[in-house]
Order: structure tokens, then sequence, then C-alpha cells
């Protein structure tokens, strides 16, 4: 039987969906491919920041510690923040330091649970899923997610450690994967991030 953590924001708790989000069909996917059972634990709150997260995930060593699936969605409110502060003074100033600021936040909670593993002996596998940006038509924005999408495949130097892409996904505004507040996946934008997960394997468990 395998433990799965499903670590992050509203993306992770499902926001826009009926059905549970992308967990519950990444698990059903995952159960199948790894011919085990597969137990569910959420660390996951709507509206929560990467910093935020890492705190919530501070507190709870113990799943993490078990956990032989970790799901992380994190860092879309920081860059939604940094959106909405653009949008009241017209300046993209600030957008870089917040792009760095996430990157070093995702090293943090990897490291975290790297130092909290350390003396495990249970395979695990770590998915950090990248960013998509629903809000705003901005050449400059989008250049400056795609470079931080890139930069978060640094990350897989770590052989725990895979990037799910999902920017991909939701980069074209009428594919009919949003739901009506126009910002989370619906049923079906789900179901794909669920598809772009278990296609990044399940190696070494």
């Amino acid at each position: 039987m395998y433990s799965y953590l499903a670590i992050g924001d509203s993306l992770t708790t499902g926001v826009g969906s009926t059905n549970g989000g992308f967990v519950l069909p990444y698990r059903s996917m995952a159960t199948e491919r790894l011919e085990q059972p597969i137990y569910i634990h959420q660390l996951a709150k709507s509206g929560l920041t990467c910093e935020q997260i890492v705190r919530l995930a501070s507190k709870h060593r113990k799943q993490i510690y078990h956990a032989n699936i970790i799901t992380i969605t994190a860092g879309g409110n920081n860059f939604i923040d940094a959106l909405k502060y653009m949008q009241r003074t017209g300046s993209m100033a600030h957008l870089p330091h917040t792009a760095s600021t996430v990157y070093q936040c995702l090293y943090t909670l990897i490291h975290l649970i790297e130092e909290t593993k350390k003396t495990s002996t249970k395979p695990y596998i770590i998915r950090i899923f990248n960013l998509y940006n629903p809000l705003l038509e901005s050449p400059e924005l989008n250049q400056l997610l795609t470079t931080f999408n890139r930069s978060l495949y640094t990350f897989e130097q770590n052989r725990h450690v895979r990037v799910v892409d999902v920017s991909s996904i939701f980069d074209r505004r009428n594919n009919g994967y949003l739901s009506r507040d126009g910002v989370h996946p619906n049923n079906r934008g789900y179901e794909q991030m669920a598809v772009a997960a278990y296609r990044t394997g399940f190696y070494p468990l």
C-alpha cells in the first residue's frame, strides 16, 4: 500500500471542479499503474501562497515522512497577488522578484521534504506542477512565466523530482479546460493535469 500526500493550494483542493480536482484521477491512474492501493492525505487550502504552504507542510512532517507520492501545486497565488498589484500600479518591476521568491520557496519545500525523509527507507517521488497564466494577456508576463517554468527543471537534478507541465494545457484560453471563473480548471482541465502527472512516471516506486 502506498501513501499519497497532495500539498498545495486551490489546484490541489480542486476549486472549479465537481469531482475533486486532479488528485482523485491521478490516484486512480497511479493505482492501476503500480497495482497497489493508494491512500490519500491532503495538506492544501485555497488561497495559500507558497510561503504559507511551506509553513503548513513543516507542521505535518509525519505525513511527509510516510508518503511515497507527493504532488505540489504552489506559487500561483504569489503571482496572482503580483498581477493584481501590477494592475493597480501599471508596473511590472516587481514580477521578477516574485518569480525569484517562488523559486526559492519551492527549493525550501523540496529541502524540507528531503530532510524529513532522510532516515526513511521508503522510495518516494515528488511531482511539482508548473504555472500557467489565465488572467492577463501580456507578452512580458508570458515570457517571465516561461523563464520561471524552465527554471523549475533544475529541481530534476534530484532523482525524486519531476516537473509536471500544465502550462501547455492552459496556454490557449478557448480550449474548454477552464471553469467559469476563468482561473481554475474544470473537470476536463483537472483530468488533463492528472494525465500530465501520470506521464512523468513513477520511478523509483
